[in-house]
């Protein structure tokens, strides 16, 4: 374990770098919700029928959608993995996740980091396998 790494597990050992990208792919979720208001918004307000475009933005927004939220749900049941999903899936604030889940505001912090180095390892390991 380096001085910036987090040791999670026997196998995995994640930096603060793994951390941060872990992080920056979960909240890609709210970014492909907030591509799909807009599109509807536009769809809505400013004409043009139902688009059917199999290479669509909104296609590609769902796509990832389901695959971080299936990410976070292959996890184990744990305090970390409700916060994650209520974080960067639903978009509860920190505050909102502390009280959905009964802890304190400082606890959902320190829950918060415990739960992005779970995510890491995870996104670490997957990305191990993916290359080869």
């Amino acid at each position: 374990m380096s001085e910036t790494g987090y040791k999670i597990s026997r196998t995995v050992s994640v930096t603060d770098e793994d951390i941060k990208e872990a992080e920056n792919y979960l909240k890609y979720h709210s970014f492909y919700a907030k591509l799909l208001k807009l599109d509807k918004y536009e769809q809505d307000y400013f004409g043009g029928g139902e688009r059917v475009d199999i290479h669509s933005e909104s296609t590609l927004a769902h796509a990832r959608m389901f695959e971080i939220r299936h990410f976070i749900m292959t996890m184990q049941n744990s305090n970390e993995k409700l916060f994650l999903y209520y974080h960067y899936v639903r978009g509860d604030s920190v505050d909102r996740c502390a009280e959905l889940i009964g802890i304190s505001r400082s606890s959902a912090f320190r829950l918060k980091k415990r739960a992005l180095a779970l995510a890491a390892e995870k996104y670490v390991a997957r990305r191990k396998r993916e290359i080869g």
